[in-house]
């Protein structure tokens, strides 16, 4: 059924916008992101409806939505050659002007009429098809919370200020941090190496943890991240260009590479990942543990995937999934005063990863650093504690 519906789909797209360039990811000259804009649907929902993978449901609304924009374009054409007919009336029979004037003012009001009858339509059945696109299939009571499709403002429970001093020195670590910049690894992937996964972004609110055993010491962590899976065109080994099979690190060159400056690479996918953390304040160290809660694949260039023989969702199932095998060192506490720790200020820490099918050719781990930004802080002022036990 919903191969059906997605064909049904398509076609409709292509009688609205034009033909289908999966390459440059458009319709006729219309962008996903403008189409997804016009059917007031997310980018990720209309990739799932191009890829096949969205439900029975979403299809229909979507479809008949397409529908109404075409029947929309219709009318609106019938009102372009109206107007048309209408300036080549003004040069006829002076002497029947007044009555043709009146009889095409009569239809021209009609016209105008059925067109604002059907944009105040669509303008309802937008929002209704919004509603229903977001409710009609996540029941879970949990769901407007995760849901990737709300757009509503979110309130996360900061300390207040009468809390920060009772729970310092974690109160000066709440705000919101970022991915201070990207890091790339390798992954196996497929049958031949050059597959690889950039962490482009991560998102993240640090709040004090209130029931934490430890007072003022932990920290839960609500993170969004973006990633990208990259092809090397070429499919070159990892060793020796890139890694160096006996120090266990990455060569220069590997460190240096932008994939999106090198056109020997080709971004395949690009992926959108939920994960829950703990951050624990000691005296020297801060700890982290991180919690995948969840993962999806938000764009496939099927076209290169398939011409490389890419199983995206055998690495995003069966390979990501195995990173959780990663184990991160702790970070050295450099701000044991907490009013030390300003915007701007980060902190690092030094993992390693293996994959349980990885054929990259070594075994063992490979290294990455993942570093962290604070971009806005919860508390600013003057806190009184130190790191100290």
């Amino acid at each position: 059924m919903e191969g059906n519906l997605k064909d049904v789909f398509k076609e409709k797209l292509r009688a609205l916008y034009g033909d289908f360039h999966p390459i440059v990811s458009k319709f006729g000259t219309s962008s996903f992101g403008k189409i997804s804009s016009d059917l007031c649907i997310s980018s990720s929902q209309f990739s799932k409806l191009i890829s096949g993978s969205a439900t029975e449901g979403m299809y229909i609304r979507s479809i008949r939505n397409i529908e109404q924009l075409i029947e929309h374009q219709g009318v609106l054409k019938d009102y372009k050659q109206l107007k048309k007919e209408l300036n080549k009336n003004k040069i006829k029979l002076k002497e029947d002007k007044f009555f043709r004037s009146k009889k095409l003012l009569f239809t021209g009001l009609i016209f105008t009429g059925l067109i604002f009858g059907l944009f105040i339509g669509y303008y309802f059945a937008k929002d209704s098809f919004l509603s229903k696109s977001i409710n009609a299939n996540d029941k879970h009571p949990l769901s407007p919370f995760f849901n990737k499709t709300e757009n509503k403002s979110t309130y996360l429970g900061f300390l207040n200020e009468n809390e920060v001093q009772d729970y310092c020195p974690s109160s000066a670590f709440e705000g919101k941090w970022k991915l201070a910049k990207p890091y790339k690894i390798p992954l196996p992937g497929s049958k031949n190496s050059g597959v690889y996964l950039l962490a482009k972004s991560a998102d993240i609110v640090l709040v004090t943890s209130k029931y934490a055993a430890n007072k003022g010491r932990v920290l839960l962590g609500f993170e969004h991240l973006t990633h990208e899976i990259w092809l090397d065109k070429r499919r070159r080994p990892l060793i020796p260009e890139y890694f160096d099979a006996e120090t266990k690190s990455f060569t220069e060159l590997f460190d240096n590479l932008d994939f999106k400056e090198d056109e020997n690479f080709v971004k395949i996918a690009d992926l959108k990942s939920f994960f829950l953390d703990e951050f624990t304040i000691g005296t020297d160290f801060i700890t982290r543990k991180g919690q995948p809660s969840g993962r999806y694949i938000d764009f496939i260039d099927r076209k290169l995937a398939k011409m490389y023989d890419i199983d995206v969702e055998y690495i995003l199932n069966e390979v990501i999934s195995d990173l959780t095998k990663t184990k991160c060192n702790s970070a050295i506490n450099e701000y044991c005063n907490p009013n030390d720790l300003k915007v701007n200020s980060t902190i690092s820490f030094d993992c390693i990863y293996s994959i349980g099918i990885e054929n990259l050719g070594i075994g063992g781990g490979y290294p990455y650093t993942k570093t962290i930004k604070l971009v806005e802080k919860n508390y600013s002022d003057n806190l009184i504690c130190d790191c100290s036990e």
